[in-house]
């Protein structure tokens, strides 16, 4: 049997097939904007045409099909939702549009939060004018203070979706997950009387406190949720009738996988699906290569992914933004800066010093070494420039890189800065590393983690070209590029690994000392909640498996929330066991001394996590192989490394030529059919078991590759066996 993940991403859709000894089949796709499933069954059809099998054999004997789209995503980032209508409580049809008071800059790189001039407030997600208020109310403990006249209501709804001809409606109503009563009813009434209008309600999207970030939230949802429910249903048909006999189930932010009836429902939790894909692949991983602690990073044309997995869990956020509008769901922390192989290169008008990023030359017309009509520096011609990129091996010789053009772009600035072409690609290169270990550091600092702790994954297209650079910037000696050639898809694979997983959260307020009685039915109900979220996911017959947390504070604080997991079976001594954890965490991230500035602490939710375990085969194990001659490089080119700014002669070698156990020493760049590893002069690669590629940047390693610049700048790599 098979398991397949796809992930849809701007350019390419990536696919891996995993089969039950664990090898993997591979391939990228053009992505089709018009037709997103063209782009998945071209990527399908490559892997069947390389098994010698067809398209429709291949789905018979595939066992899950896991999917991942950016429909949701692109939906709000080109305003081609759908025509959305709110419903709310009567006084507070303003919610929406007054925002929070750092509105016009949520979610803005730096960059540009100190401009007036560049920034705006969101365009709007619903029709102008289409706002019901409804005579109702519940207070803030659920008792009902004004009773819902359901047949006013719906009179008043009615007309709305006449008069705006509207095709989602999203009912937001005061206090609704403390008493979800008036919206229970408006969904029943709406989903009876209206069957073609799609029905977003706000105690199902996003049960907390939050006026302002729950309307977002359902909006949100009510916005992408008619878009993505016909498009999963397409190509879930089109699945079926090409041959597909097992489950088809779609990435959620949560680093889980729903079936399409659940994920139609929350179409937000498609939102942000693919960079979730890599972070669920390294925490998979992870636990295959004996990792606990790992800062996954993802450098692809345009933008830098970080997450972290912390004690062998992928970590969560609280909130999250796009486009300016900020909701509340639980997702897999993944941050984004504008840090790729795309970023441009410039000079400033006012200290006429040199810059990088955040603009990007995108994939049209992309770098100049592209040559599609770029002109300006990118981070990519700067790699081709030094040497670590070689034009005839991009992309394993499909796509060769006009290196003419590197240089002249790169030699522009080069003539402004008065510097010689080399230095300038290097400073670029520097650059770009340390604003990608900034951005790391800043993650795992506000968790209270040392960077240097950490094994570092880096992969993408562009990640384990630079994996040294910011590797060796943030401290860490043990960088990862996993499944080596597979690097480059590792959503697409973590899509097809994540487990079937369901959240539910309950806003419940208890200050310390906690009292048992009251906890434990908290988490009960809260416990229960999620395990009928995953029943709804058709996992019949399966046991879930069911962690509960607590959202915590002190009672003076707003922000710095901490989750504190709840050790279960509850005993008496549960009630002091959360607090001392509390304590403990709370002195961890933010110092011994911080929590004498508070009085209580407090729990304000409960959030409980219900999963059933992936079944998907772990990564082939090879055999290490004693005593065989070492690989030799089959050519060898002159390179220019950043941080030493020395030219090397450098070996090169191909991944697939590469046994389990093979070590290279460095200086060496290791080249696939989709990426290319770069080893600096002082590090290690090793091919590990799993096939996947260990580079050590070890101290050893900095103080040899420091003493090999003053001995000869001539040192070749070398590999052993």
């Amino acid at each position: 049997m098979y398991y397949i993940g796809v992930d849809i991403g701007g350019t390419f859709t990536d696919c891996v097939l995993v089969d039950e000894a664990g090898g993997q089949e591979r391939s990228k796709a053009l992505s089709d904007k018009a037709d997103p499933p063209a782009g998945v069954f071209a990527a399908l059809d490559v892997i069947a045409r390389r098994k010698g099998i067809g398209l429709s054999s291949m789905l018979a004997r595939t066992s899950r099909f896991s999917h991942g789209t950016t429909i949701g995503t692109n939906a709000v980032l080109e305003r081609r939702g759908a025509r959305v209508g709110l419903v709310t409580t009567a006084g507070h049809r303003d919610s929406l549009a007054m925002m929070r008071g750092h509105g016009r800059v949520a979610g803005l790189p730096v960059e540009q939060v100190f401009s007036v001039h560049e920034t705006r407030l969101p365009s709007p997600l619903i029709i102008d004018g289409a706002i019901a208020e409804i005579d109702e109310r519940v207070d803030s403990d659920g008792e009902i203070v004004c009773a819902l006249d359901e047949d006013a209501a719906m009179v008043q709804i009615l007309e709305l979706v006449e008069t705006y001809a509207l095709d989602s409606v999203t009912v937001v109503l005061l206090w609704s997950f403390a008493n979800p009563d008036h919206e229970r009813r408006l969904r029943n009434r709406l989903t009876a009387e209206m069957p073609g209008v799609y029905v977003s309600v706000s105690h199902e999207v996003s049960p907390r406190l939050g006026e302002y970030e729950r309307t977002v939230a359902t909006v949100m949802n009510g916005y992408i949720g008619p878009a993505s429910s016909m498009y999963l249903s397409d190509l879930r048909g089109r699945l079926s009738d090409s041959g597909l006999s097992g489950g088809m189930y779609v990435m959620q932010s949560n680093g889980g996988v729903a079936v399409p009836e659940r994920a139609a429902i929350s179409a937000l939790g498609m939102i942000d699906s693919g960079p979730t894909g890599g972070l669920t692949a390294t925490e998979h991983l992870a636990r295959v290569y004996g990792h606990h602690n790992v800062v996954a990073t993802d450098m692809g044309g345009t933008s830098f992914d970080i997450g972290l997995v912390i004690d062998g869990r992928a970590q969560l956020a609280e909130e999250n933004t796009i486009d300016q509008y900020t909701y509340r769901l639980p997702h897999l922390d993944v941050r984004t800066i504008a840090c790729g192989g795309g970023t441009l290169a410039s000079i400033d008008d006012v200290t006429e010093s040199l810059r990088v990023g955040p603009q990007s030359a995108g994939s049209e017309p992309g770098p100049a070494c592209y040559g599609n009509g770029g002109t300006l520096p990118t981070v990519t011609d700067a790699d081709v420039v030094l040497g670590l990129l070689r034009a005839e091996a991009f992309l394993g010789g499909r796509m060769p890189l006009d290196v003419a053009a590197a240089r002249s772009a790169v030699g522009e600035l080069a003539v402004r800065l008065g510097l010689p072409i080399e230095d300038t690609a290097a400073g670029i290169i520097e650059i770009n590393n340390m604003r990608a270990a900034a951005a790391i550091r800043q993650q795992t600092l506000e968790r209270g983690r040392d960077p240097r702790d950490f094994a570092l994954y880096a992969y993408g297209g562009a990640g384990p070209v630079h994996a040294f650079g910011f590797a060796a910037e943030i401290g860490t000696a043990d960088v990862v590029i996993p499944q080596g050639d597979g690097a480059s898809t590792m959503s697409a694979y973590g899509i097809g690994s994540g487990d079937l997983k369901a959240y539910a959260e309950l806003e419940r307020r208890l200050a310390a000392p906690f009292d048992l009685h009251t906890l434990t039915a908290a988490v009960d109900e809260v416990a229960e909640a999620a395990r009928t979220a995953l029943a709804s996911s058709k996992a019949a017959g399966e046991t879930p498996l069911v962690q509960v947390s607590a959202l915590m504070r002190f009672g003076e604080q707003l922000m710095h929330s901490l989750e504190i997991p709840i050790v279960q079976p509850i005993t008496e001594a549960t009630p002091e066991r959360v607090l001392a954890d509390f304590s403990a965490e709370y002195a961890h991230r933010y110092g011994a001394g911080a929590a004498g500035f508070f009085q209580a602490a407090e729990v304000f939710a409960f959030r409980a996590h219900a999963w059933i375990p992936s079944q998907i085969p772990s990564p082939q194990r090879g055999h290490e192989v004693v005593g065989a001659p070492a690989p030799e490089s089959f050519t060898q080119v002159e390179v220019y490394w950043p941080g030493i700014r020395e030219w090397f002669t450098t070996d090169v070698f191909r991944l697939d030529a590469l046994q389990c156990g093979d070590q290279i020493l460095g200086p060496a760049l290791i080249e696939s059919a989709h990426t290319s590893i770069a080893v600096p002069p002082g590090g290690r690669a090793r091919l590990g078991r799993h096939r996947e590629l260990h580079l050590r940047l070890d101290d050893s390693s900095r103080t040899d590759a420091t003493s090999q610049v003053g001995a000869s700048p001539q040192n070749n790599g070398k590999a052993t066996r």
